[in-house]
Formats: structure tokens, C-alpha cells, sequence
């Protein structure tokens, strides 16, 4: 019998971090006694004899000046760079007696080129992944893959800082990532955004924009991840047997999806989404690598699917495309401003004015342009009572149109806006909120199909 098979494995892989992998693995050594004191005194001396010399590197040569925080950030980086290579290890027990055996510079050495090997591979997959980018408004998708990558190229220091990531990485793989750091968190990162978006390269962009459309109709301005509903999209398509490459759910395909999954148990809906898997990626000739990312994905579609399917929500898992454009459009003009000169007399003018009659008089009389009337609410000092009785004259169309401006804007972010801007805005908000029900409906839909002219 294989003295390998025999061999009792004493380091529990589920209890290692994997942020953390070279300290953890200290911890469960020493815990099952597998070191002793004296192992990890010297790896703890060893460790600190190669910060000293990383921090005279990093000081031009004087150790002895750095900061306490600048050492804290070298050593974390040291100790990332040795988890790095301890994990290439299939079983933690050899990692273990790697440490035992081996001089910590030399782990460390291996762990640095391995960093090298993976920054190399990161900056490939990265090149590859924008050579085949899909093309979506959302604002949060190209900038990540685009800008936000290419900082951390920039700005990613190995030598010294090995375990800093730099970026945000707010945009969201639909596929959980362990806790990791540094360029083994990007090359993690990379990995799931390129198969997400091989997948999503499938479908035409047109198709893409219109099913999400049917999620979030200003879906351009959220933190969404565009793979889970191009995926549920396609899944549901084939489950129902329509074209799954157009993402046309049908309404009547919707209410059999709804009966389908209707008091299912996990496993029925498991096997039917399954097979719909298969043939999507049979339609598609999916690569190895990218079936390995779909299968990943059903669990987190099952568990979707099984709940929303509890809770007589599905209408929300597959949704049907929709088509804004085909929408009714309101066009609002806020028309051409005055000259300059003109219109700082009118402001002083109105300033001058000690009654509310003589200001509402000359501003009917001389402003003829909703972009000159913006001007006057923010310039001309005026009381929330005035604002209101300009507002009254206004079509509702026109109080849409300023709306769609200043009620977007969440309170939260509104401390940005100017003073004078901050104080309209209220003015506004409170004189919406006075009117009857019906028109502040009819204001609300107004605004969501108002385009400026």
C-alpha cells in the first residue's frame, strides 16, 4: 500500500486563512504540536533579520530611520510573500515541514518569484480581457476593468508592499472570492471578470442592455453585477425553449417558469437548472474554463431560484427585456439664457424690491426661459414663499423637468451642491410634497420620460 495514502494529515485545511496563510499555519502547527517553541522562536528571529534587511533596502541603506508603520507594512509583505509560496504546497503538512527545514529567505525568495509569475499572468489575462470587453453604459464595469485595474499596476510595489491591493475592486463578481490580498486578490479578481464576461461576449450587447433594462431601468448608474441576470436570462430561455441567445423571456414563458419551479424541492430545481447549464454550454462550445465558472455559479442560482420561488417572487429571478426607447418621450426645452450683462441687472433689480408682488412681476415680465428661471431660483435670494408662487405658474411638465435635476439627488449626497442649490432643491422638494397626490404622481412619471432639448 502507498506509505503517501497512509499518511494521517495533522494541519486542518478549513481552519487556515487565507489572507493570513503563514501565520494561521504557525498557530495549527503549534496547536497540534507539530513545532515546538523553539521552531517558531527561530522562524519569528528569522523573519525579523529579513526585515531588517528589506527596510535598509527600502532606506537607502539606514535601517535604523524608518518608521514604525512603514516596518508594520514591510513585514506584512514579507509574510504574504512566504504565504505565497507555502500554499503552492498541496498539503499543508509538507508547508509545515518546509518551514522546519528550509531557511525562511529561500521561502521567501520562491514566494517573490511567484509573484512575478502571477503579476505576469494578471497583466495577460487583463490585456485579454479588455481586447474583448462588452460594451455597457454602466458606468461601474468598463471603469473597473479599465481604470481601476490599470491603477493597481501602477501603483503595486512587490517589493515592499506585496499584500496592498490599492484599488477599491467595488464592482462585484457574482461568484464569492476568498478573503486575499495583494496580486493574488487581482489574479483572483481578473479570473471571475473574465469568465463573466466571456460568458456575457455570447450575447449581443443590444440583447445585454434590454434585459437589464427589465431589472433596473437606470441600471447605467448602479453597483450591479451584468453576469447574474444575463445568466438567470439565458437559463430561463432554456429552460422554456426559446431562443436563449436574444434573452427573450416571453410573458408566457415567465408564468411557466413560475408554475415549473412551484413547490419544487431544492434537487428538482437543481437537476432542471442543470440541464439548462448543459445546454448553454453546449450552444456556445464553452471552454473548460469557462464550464468551471458556470458550475461554480449554480449554487448561488439554485439557492436564487428555490427562494424567490418560496416567496412567489421569480418575476424578479427571470425578467423580461424592456425597451425604454419605445417609451413615450416628454420634451422639455429649458430654452437659450440671456445675456449676461442683462441679466445681472434683472437679479439686482430683483433684489431691490422690498415685496414679493414686485419680484414675482419682473421676473414674468423679463425671464422667458426655464434655464434663465434655474438662474434667478439660485441667484435671486429668494424666500421659499416667492419660489413657491414663481413654481405655480409653471406646467407640470416644466416643475418635471426641474425635478428630474434635483430630485435624483439623494439626501445623502445633496451636502455636495452649493448652498444656493441646496436651499432651491428644499424649497422644490417641499412644494411637490404640498400638491395633491394625483400631480405629484403625474410629476414623478413625467420626470422618468422627460428628455431635455
Amino acid at each position: 500500500m502507498n506509505s503517501n495514502l497512509d499518511k494521517t494529515r495533522v494541519i486542518e485545511v478549513s481552519k487556515l486563512d487565507s489572507e493570513h496563510y503563514f501565520q494561521s499555519l504557525l498557530e495549527q502547527a503549534y496547536n497540534k504540536g507539530v513545532m515546538s517553541n523553539g521552531d517558531i522562536e527561530r522562524l519569528q528571529c528569522d523573519c525579523l533579520n529579513l526585515l531588517a534587511y528589506k527596510s535598509e533596502r527600502y532606506n537607502a541603506g539606514d535601517s535604523g530611520s524608518i518608521r514604525i508603520e512603514k516596518a508594520q507594512d514591510i513585514m506584512k509583505s514579507i509574510l504574504f510573500t512566504i504565504s505565497l509560496w507555502l500554499k503552492t504546497y498541496p498539503n499543508p503538512d509538507d508547508a509545515v515541514t518546509a518551514l522546519q527545514h528550509k531557511p525562511i529567505n529561500e521561502i521567501y525568495e520562491q514566494g517573490r518569484k511567484r509573484i512575478d509569475i502571477m503579476l505576469a499572468s494578471a497583466k495577460e489575462i487583463h490585456a485579454k480581457l479588455l481586447r474583448q470587453l462588452v460594451e455597457t453604459p454602466n458606468v461601474f464595469y468598463s471603469s473597473t476593468i479599465d481604470d481601476e485595474i490599470k491603477r493597481f499596476f501602477k501603483l503595486y510595489y512587490p517589493d515592499f508592499a506585496a499584500h496592498e491591493i490599492h484599488i477599491t475592486a467595488a464592482y462585484q463578481t457574482f461568484n464569492p472570492m476568498l478573503k486575499l490580498a495583494g496580486i493574488e486578490f487581482i489574479h483572483s479578481y481578473l479570473n471571475n471578470l473574465y469568465y463573466e464576461n466571456l460568458f456575457c461576449s455570447y450575447f449581443a450587447e443590444n440583447d445585454i442592455h434590454h434585459l437589464l433594462c427589465g431589472f433596473w431601468e437606470d441600471y447605467e448608474r448602479y453597483l450591479i453585477n451584468i453576469y447574474e441576470p444575463v445568466l438567470l436570462g439565458a437559463l430561463g430561455c432554456a429552460i422554456i425553449g426559446t431562443d436563449l441567445r436574444h434573452l427573450d423571456i416571453t410573458e408566457y414563458g415567465e408564468m411557466n417558469l413560475c408554475r415549473q419551479f412551484a413547490d419544487m424541492t431544492q434537487d428538482e430545481i437543481a437537476v432542471i437548472l442543470q440541464n439548462a447549464a448543459d445546454e448553454i454550454i453546449r450552444i456556445f462550445d464553452c471552454s473548460k474554463g469557462l464550464v468551471r465558472y458556470l458550475q461554480d455559479s449554480l449554487p448561488l442560482v439554485i439557492t436564487k431560484v428555490q427562494t424567490a420561488s418560496q416567496k412567489q417572487t421569480l418575476n424578479r429571478v427571470f425578467v423580461l427585456p424592456s425597451f425604454p426607447e419605445n417609451k413615450p418621450q416628454v420634451i422639455v426645452s429649458f430654452g437659450n439664457k440671456m445675456d449676461d450683462e442683462r441679466y445681472r441687472e434683472i437679479i439686482e433689480e430683483i433684489r431691490q424690491c422690498r415685496f414679493t408682488a414686485d419680484k414675482v412681476g419682473i421676473i414674468n415680465e423679463h425671464i422667458h426661459s426655464l434655464a434663465d428661471l434655474e438662474d434667478v431660483f439660485l441667484d435671486a435670494d429668494l424666500t421659499e414663499e416667492e419660489t413657491g408662487l414663481i413654481l405655480q405658474k409653471l406646467s407640470l411638465s416644466e416643475i418635471a423637468a426641474l425635478s428630474k435635476q434635483y430630485m435624483s439627488i439623494a439626501d445623502i449626497d445633496a451636502f455636495e451642491l452649493r448652498p444656493q442649490e441646496q436651499l432651491f432643491r428644499k424649497y422644490l422638494l417641499n412644494f411637490i410634497a404640498a400638491l395633491p397626490q394625483k400631480q405629484q404622481d403625474m410629476i414623478i412619471q413625467v420626470s422618468k420620460i422627460i428628455k431635455d432639448k
